[in-house]
């Protein structure tokens, strides 16, 4: 397990060389962290959450967003991206 955040990184872009989308592979983590950071400047500054589930499926959809810069039409749009990028 990766102590710090450059040794994590290190990993990531390790295994996405593998994969056939080496170019989107790379833009996961920022996704992770982007989502994160507005959950955590939602809670702190507006006193607002969200569940969990969504919180996942707005990283889902930041993902095909930043992928593939159009917003997913239905939920089997992302289910068949995630499919065709095989790791993630």
């Amino acid at each position: 397990m990766p102590r710090h955040t450059s040794d994590f990184l290190a990993c990531w872009n390790r295994e996405g060389n593998t994969s056939g989308h080496k170019e989107k592979w790379k833009i996961v983590p920022a996704c992770i962290w982007w989502t994160i950071w507005k959950e955590r400047n939602q809670r702190c500054f507006e006193n607002k959450s969200i569940p969990f589930q969504s919180l996942k499926l707005n990283r889902l959809i930041t993902l095909y967003f930043l992928c593939n810069h159009v917003l997913p039409k239905e939920m089997e749009d992302i289910t068949h991206f995630l499919d065709s990028l095989g790791g993630v």
